[in-house]
């Protein structure tokens, strides 16, 4: 039993009581002794009963494996269950069994009164979260060689499913790299443990690569700590946001959910990071720019836009000075077209390990070039046209055809000259072209 395989779900939260009326009283009884403003008390519980039904959607038919929902009080919740659960051996264990690939978990088993003692105490603990202290990052790009190959994974912290695999192909990759960078998530919350299980104890570290982490909502829904004051050390990373340069490119990375607004649906800057990377800019010159963030700019299969990112890049898009743009927090694999106005290339890469739905495309016509399990969408009102991956997700026994594939990128910088490659959790490679 490990806190890396137990999941919570909105079913065995509520499997405990007769109705959900009676957890919601149960609930509202805890969060009374410890909040002594009923107002707040109240809208706490409001938070509560929101997350609750958030958890519920997000569930869906499938409680036996790991949902979320871009809610922070609905994962605050299920990371306190968790090791509540784990620490009090209240889980039970249970096994899928698929076509090429078998899971053991443990699912949390609890009684009413546990939980009514959880709550005394979650109610005590998210009274107490505000953020961790954000660092500034390095006023100038630190050096990489103009041969220069990296790594990109994002939502990759959830331990399960085609995450270790991912990690495994990425150490063992006979071609080696410079650079691992993760786009952000460590689920449910990126509390300490969870980054320990979920992220330190599988990352593949090796001895000649760099590696570095951007921040995601779910690290930041605990206040980003955790992220902060023990990931980030352990990376050896000065700061959430950084840059990288040679004589041909510079890699800008940043942090989009520092100042998320609540839920983290939307990513966001501030001041310090964008006066920061207008300098980054200013002294970049000729070089073609790359940005990696957690959030994204657009999207074509989730409602979340990135109206706040666009307003602080308004003036680098206008001008075109971004080449290339690359982020998770979608848990898919997209390869957009040059955008129409801003001339970059947009990759959503957020398909590292956490189990996300197939959307409907059935409207959608397969590729020309790149064959069946990529599927063409037409241009959005705010996005352009785009290439998704879909293809049953091997690593989800029992629930192959449900959910979308996993995997990575690698991207390979040789002098002016950028090939991408996208890469099945085993390691073969799906797709691979020249950008430039």
């Amino acid at each position: 039993m490990a806190l890396i395989n137990t999941l919570v779900s909105y079913d065995s939260i509520t499997k405990p009581f007769p109705d959900l009326n009676t957890l919601l009283g149960n609930t509202s009884e805890a969060a009374a002794k410890v909040i002594p403003d009923p107002a707040r008390a109240n809208a706490r519980m409001a938070q509560v009963k929101t997350g609750l039904a958030a958890m519920q959607q997000s569930q869906g038919k499938f409680p036996k494996v790991m949902h979320t929902p871009r809610d922070s009080t609905a994962a605050l919740l299920q990371s306190h269950v968790a090791q509540n659960a784990v620490r009090q051996n209240k889980v039970e264990s249970f096994v899928l069994k698929g076509l090429e690939h078998v899971l053991e978990a443990f699912d949390v088993k609890f009684s009413s009164q546990d939980w009514f003692g959880w709550m005394l105490s979650f109610f005590t603990w998210i009274e107490g979260i505000d953020p961790a202290a954000f660092l500034a990052a390095p006023g100038e790009p630190a050096a990489i060689p103009n041969d220069f190959s990296m790594a990109v994974i994002g939502d990759w912290g959830t331990g399960l499913y085609g995450a270790p695999y991912c990690a495994s192909s990425i150490r063992n990759d006979p071609d080696g790299y410079n650079l691992l960078l993760h786009l952000g998530d460590i689920y449910y919350s990126g509390l300490p443990d969870e980054v320990t299980d979920r992220f330190v104890d599988l990352w593949p570290f090796e001895s000649t690569a760099i590696s570095r982490s951007l921040n995601g909502n779910h690290e930041m829904y605990t206040g980003g700590h955790a992220y902060f004051e023990d990931l980030l050390p352990k990376l050896n990373q000065s700061s959430s946001y950084f840059a990288f340069q040679n004589d041909f490119w510079t890699l800008a990375a940043l942090d989009t959910a520092y100042t998320q607004p609540l839920g983290g649906q939307e990513g966001n800057l501030n001041q310090q990071q964008a006066d920061w990377l207008n300098k980054i800019v200013a002294g970049a010159g000729d070089r073609k720019l790359v940005l990696f963030s957690h959030h994204q700019p657009f999207s074509l299969l989730d409602v979340n836009q990135g109206p706040m990112l666009v307003k602080w890049l308004q003036p680098l898009l206008d001008a075109q000075k971004i080449f290339a743009w690359y982020w998770g927090h979608e848990h898919r694999s997209v390869l957009y077209d040059p955008h129409p106005g801003y001339g970059l290339r947009g990759r959503c890469v957020g398909h590292g390990g956490f189990p996300e739905a197939r959307a409907d495309l059935s409207a959608a016509t397969p590729s020309d070039d790149l064959g069946s399990q990529w599927k063409k969408l037409a241009a959005g009102q705010n996005s352009p046209g785009a290439l998704v991956l879909d293809t049953p997700n091997l690593y989800i026994p029992g629930f192959e055809q449900q959910f979308t594939p996993h995997g990575y990128m690698r991207l390979d910088f040789n002098d002016g000259r950028l090939s991408e490659s996208v890469h099945a959790p085993g390691g073969d490679t799906i797709y691979s072209r020249d950008l430039v």
